[in-house]
């Protein structure tokens, strides 16, 4: 005589797989975080200590360094390397982690296999900016800062300091702009989620009846 096994139980191992499934998610993701955060500390610290002192160098040494900067444009060198190393090595250190793993030691992880998208060109474009926003921020900010002091350095009625000072004060108006917008749709794409592949989709039906 056979003895049925109650469906209780059955439920309760399904349940415990799929969460152990999730766990394993989760020290995936912090393993990633951490090593892109340890790698992104590192050279931050290294770029910006060599920043400030080529500054303090630059100041105690060369009387026309101190006459075209100011106070201000003094102190944004070795801030915007700080906050412009850090985001860069961030966010290029956890594609690669993602990519190649074993390179970081975590060969027991699966690597990413690449696989041709079929959705829209524009579901694409937003998955990318929702999956990397720095590098959003980066290719907007960089050419707008540049194009902002190109256009700046044709007032030939100002200083070069006046300049370097108006330039720096309208490119941080533009990247703060562009950094709301993009904090903006990431919290879209966080309530609406990542658009995601029709058997993504399909996979994910089923498994909600």
């Amino acid at each position: 005589m056979t003895k049925d096994i109650p469906s209780s139980s059955v439920r309760f191992e399904t349940n415990t797989a799929s969460s152990n499934v999730g766990l394993g998610d989760s020290v995936r993701r912090q393993q990633v975080m951490d090593i892109s955060m340890w790698e992104a500390t590192k050279w931050t610290v290294a770029t910006t200590a060599i920043s400030a002192v080529g500054t303090v160098l630059a100041t105690y040494r060369y009387k026309n360094f101190n006459k075209f900067t100011s106070t201000s444009i003094k102190l944004a060198i070795p801030t915007m390397t700080l906050v412009g190393t850090f985001s860069f090595v961030f966010e290029t250190t956890m594609t690669d982690v993602m990519l190649n793993p074993a390179k970081y030691g975590l060969s027991n992880q699966p690597q990413i296999v690449a696989k041709v998208s079929k959705l829209p060109l524009h579901h694409r474009f937003m998955n990318y900016i929702y999956d990397h926003p720095f590098q959003m921020i980066a290719s907007l900010g960089v050419p707008l800062a540049a194009g902002i002091l190109s256009s700046q350095m044709h007032n030939t009625h100002l200083t070069l300091s006046q300049k370097i000072m108006h330039s720096r004060v309208f490119a941080q108006g533009g990247v703060l702009s562009i950094l709301l917008s993009t904090m903006a749709f990431r919290e879209y794409m966080d309530r609406r989620g990542r658009f995601k592949e029709e058997e993504d989709e399909t996979q994910y039906k089923l498994s909600a009846k």
